[in-house]
């Protein structure tokens, strides 16, 4: 993020990127304001600053990602769509993003996927991320999270076609609430037995093991199809091959599998991440996806059952409901469809499994 100039709990102006702890105290002031309803006036007066401070403050909120507001146009229609597409994949809950610029396309949906995590957060929980171009594009927008413990469910990939980073991880372990649990390995190595030997270390093992009793994972779905997966473009030609003459259709944090939804092993002596069992057994899981040509790879996954959320995109949707024979009729063109989005004015999702949360980040807040 860049720097930009904000105004602290004394009124003091500094030129810096927000910290954790400034943005819990603009999500406490964002709460104050638009969910208790609270003018400016009396929020400055509560913390000593003036009316224009505070103004300039709730913006930094929406600028920074503390807050996000969601315009509500058609919501009917809209959650009727979302409805459609968690019924076709048997979720309980579908997120779905507009993305009107393009070039921005990895970081809306981070941001979202970011969001759901903010909102469905609380004090004690152990949430897992696994590493993805998606999530780390979004990582300025990390919310403030409540007291939990944060697990890597998978190492970082270093690509031709993506700068090496692991920003969110890293933005994370600055938050003092937050117990960040590392996996310092990659996702995937070259040979079997360097990844018996990294799996063997402590520092690795403890993390993998972290990983067996998740509340919440985030993660992302890939297509095993060359530009639609990281882990497709650091294999082999022959190892891509075996995973296609293995049945694989999708892949989630390096695990491949089939379109019925069963594990395909073909490169997993050399990956380092959560599996698919671990995936399984977490309370709730979100997979996050974009792109018609992924709707094969989410359907799959739901057939897995590792997912109970997806955070897709429009073309997706629209994708799955086509491949399950249903139409999703005249789409709006704005706002985001069954949102579990933040929002100062919230709007409603489809039915959910997980319990909705504030909109407001908490404040003590892939493309694969």
């Amino acid at each position: 993020m860049s720097e930009h100039t904000v105004v602290d709990a004394e009124g003091r102006t500094m030129s810096t990127a927000p910290t954790a702890r400034h943005r819990r105290f603009l999500a406490q002031l964002a709460r104050d304001h638009y969910l208790e309803g609270r003018s400016k006036v009396e929020i400055g007066k509560t913390h000593g600053l003036s009316r224009f401070q505070v103004a300039r403050l709730l913006q930094e909120a929406v600028d920074t990602g503390v807050v996000t507001i969601t315009i509500e146009a058609d919501a009917g229609e809209e959650n009727s769509l979302a409805e459609q597409v968690a019924a076709a994949l048997g979720l309980g809950s579908v997120v779905i993003v507009d993305i009107p610029d393009e070039s921005q396309a990895s970081q809306q949906m981070g941001r979202a996927a970011l969001s759901l995590v903010g909102r469905h957060a609380r004090a004690g929980m152990r949430i897992g991320l696994s590493w993805s171009r998606t999530l780390d594009s979004a990582a300025a927008f990390t919310p403030a999270l409540p007291r939990c413990t944060i697990v890597q469910l998978a190492g970082a990939l270093r690509l031709e076609s993506h700068r090496p980073s692991a920003e969110i991880f890293t933005r994370l372990g600055q938050d003092p609430a937050v117990s960040m649990v590392r996996l310092p390995a990659p996702l995937l190595v070259t040979e079997s037995r360097t990844a018996d030997d990294l799996r063997a270390l402590p520092e690795i093992s403890g993390t993998l093991a972290a990983a067996d009793d998740l509340d919440l994972a985030v993660v992302s779905v890939a297509s095993w199809a060359e530009g639609l997966s990281s882990v497709w473009e650091k294999c082999s030609p022959a190892q891509r091959q075996a995973g296609i003459d293995d049945g694989a259709v999708a892949e989630v944090s390096g695990r491949l599998f089939d379109a019925a939804g069963q594990d395909v092993t073909t490169i997993d002596d050399r990956v380092i991440a959560v599996t698919l069992d671990q995936l399984r057994r977490a309370t709730t899981t979100v997979g996050v996806a974009r792109g018609a040509e992924r709707a094969r790879a989410v359907q799959a996954a739901c057939a897995a059952g590792i997912l109970d959320i997806a955070v897709i995109d429009r073309s997706l949707a629209e994708a799955v409901l086509t491949e399950a024979g249903q139409s999703g009729g005249a789409l709006p063109e704005d706002g985001h469809t069954g949102t579990e989005a933040a929002g100062a004015s919230p709007s409603a999702s489809s039915a959910s499994s997980v319990p909705s949360a504030s909109s407001v980040p908490s404040a003590p807040e892939d493309e694969p």
